[in-house]
């Protein structure tokens, strides 16, 4: 396609169509309509030398035709049909004007009446001109459609006849000038009023309105406006396209080119905005085809790839992937869309999903992130607030090691304190959280022959139960340990005074929390 650039219009153009259109009102007779079609595709497309071929086969004079031809091949330089049309027309030199001919007539002697009655020699006016060939291997006429000239009406045939029927010694020199003359103007008038067919090869002058092709940069210039104008208004779509057509008329424009890839990052930025994810992928892989050097861009790409896989992950409630995929995003562009918050309330839920599988320190991790992403957030603090009251609950029985010495909490608050022994180096009490799994009045550890008192089983150690109770009685009826409290002194269970496992015994409950720690 190509444009017209005439004042006034601005439509785009099918040269091609235009060249046919042109053809067709040619072989009509249509002479003056064809040139305006032929005009107008050598201002549109001067390389098409085609156009030039018929404005030369057109033309009114010899002198035009050969300049247009010429001018054209200013614009198609290795045209052979151009050169050769150029050869035909400097070649085929019009015959001499007709008042020579006249003056060279009457300076001849005039015959006599005895003169013998030979047919008088054609004038060069009355001999036919050769035809003139035209552009093309051969000439114009064989590289154009044939145009019949039309047949002169029967005004001029009869004065054609009556020069051809009378002798020439009949008339003067004078009178058959006079003659030639008259069925010449017949004949013109007739061919004027009946549109003229297409006369030899000839180029117009340039029409006086006709405006030269603008330049690449000319034709840019209102573009460049628009695209300002669109960038200023942050009207995106409307830049993209003004930039698009800066670049079809101008592939090389580097301008262009940078000034596009940014537009299409600005106009995905807003789809991000929108969540309008995939038309957000379309514009940046555009972007960076046209710039792929640049760093903010092939971040953005990534980010947008990494966000909606870790989007679809979220809907799916897969947690665990779903923070993997967000850190990823968070890491390089914390504030990317809602990433912040998906990526909290992600670790919130997997805090829980741990919880509800045991996995106490992995919850707590969990929710310590939720509550750092997400400082300040309701969510954030109870999901952490849950985690630490599952592990370490308002109503729990905790155990210091290392200070031997066992305290009972209720609602968070120590109620009660006791001493303890506990288990000695070659058998260890074991430090964690656990539940109370069992209590019995009276326990019998066959291993070592021993009657415990107030059991309170917490965690088993192979095939042994370890836990709270009572000053151990021997079979015999002797009670040990009773001056070792607060030394290493049992098989890992921990050893309370009598009355104070009794109290304990009554409190807890099967499932109540007991932490041991160092």
């Amino acid at each position: 396609m190509v444009r017209d650039n005439r004042p006034g219009e601005g439509v785009s153009i099918d040269a091609s169509r235009l060249l046919e259109d042109g053809i067709a009102l040619a072989r009509q007779g249509r002479r003056r309509e064809a040139q305006g079609m032929f005009r107008r595709v050598i201002q549109s497309s001067p390389e098409l030398e085609d156009g030039w071929l018929w404005m030369a086969w057109l033309a009114e004079t010899r002198e035009q035709g050969l300049g247009y031809l010429r001018e054209g091949l200013h614009f198609t330089p290795h045209s052979e049909r151009l050169r050769e049309g150029i050869a035909w027309v400097e070649a085929h030199k019009p015959a001499a004007p007709r008042q020579e001919q006249t003056e060279a007539a009457k300076s001849e002697p005039a015959p006599t009446p005895k003169a013998s009655a030979k047919p008088a020699k054609p004038s060069a006016r009355q001999k036919r001109a050769p035809r003139r060939r035209g552009p093309g291997s051969k000439s114009l006429r064989d590289r154009l459609p044939t145009i019949r000239r039309p047949t002169p009406g029967l005004a001029s045939q009869k004065v054609l006849g009556a020069l051809r029927g009378v002798g020439i010694t009949t008339f003067s020199l004078g009178a058959i000038a006079l003659l030639v003359l008259l069925g010449w103007v017949v004949l013109s008038q007739q061919i004027e009023s009946r549109a003229p067919a297409v006369s030899a090869m000839v180029l117009p002058t340039r029409v006086l309105d006709a405006t030269p092709t603008p330049s690449v940069e000319q034709l840019a210039r209102p573009m460049w406006t628009r695209v300002e104008i669109a960038w200023t208004q942050e009207d995106w779509d409307s830049a993209i396209s003004t930039l698009e057509q800066i670049r079809r008329n101008d592939p090389e424009n580097a301008d262009a080119r940078a000034r596009l890839s940014e537009a299409l990052y600005f106009r995905a930025k807003d789809a991000i905005d929108a969540n309008e994810l995939e038309m957000a992928k379309r514009d940046l892989d555009r972007a960076v085809r046209l710039d792929a050097y640049s760093s903010h861009l092939q971040t953005a790409r990534l980010d947008v790839e990494l966000y909606r896989e870790a989007l679809e992950s979220y809907l799916e409630q897969n947690w665990a992937r779903a923070v993997f995929q967000l850190t990823s995003v968070y890491a390089r562009t914390p504030d990317f869309r809602d990433t912040r918050s998906m990526l909290g309330q992600a670790h919130c839920n997997l805090a829980k999903e741990q919880l509800d599988r045991d996995n106490l320190e992995e919850a707590l991790a969990q929710a310590q992130l939720c509550k750092e992403i997400l400082e300040g957030a309701p969510l954030a603090a109870e999901t952490l607030n849950l985690v630490e009251e599952t592990i370490r609950p308002g109503r729990r029985v905790e155990v210091t090691l290392s200070q031997f010495r066992v305290t009972v909490y209720e609602e968070h608050e120590a109620i009660r304190r006791f001493p303890a022994c506990i288990g000695r180096p070659s058998h260890p009490t074991r430090t964690g959280r656990f539940t109370v799994l069992s209590k019995h009045d009276m326990a019998y550890g066959s291993a070592w022959d021993l009657n415990m008192p107030n059991w309170i089983g917490i965690y088993w150690a192979g095939g042994t139960e370890n836990g709270f109770h009572a000053l151990p009685i021997l079979s015999n009826g002797h009670t040990l340990w009773a001056g070792a409290l607060g030394t290493r002194c049992s098989f890992g269970c921990i050893v309370l005074n009598t009355p104070d496992a009794e109290w304990l015994y009554d409190w807890v409950e099967i499932g109540t929390v007991v932490i041991i720690e160092r």
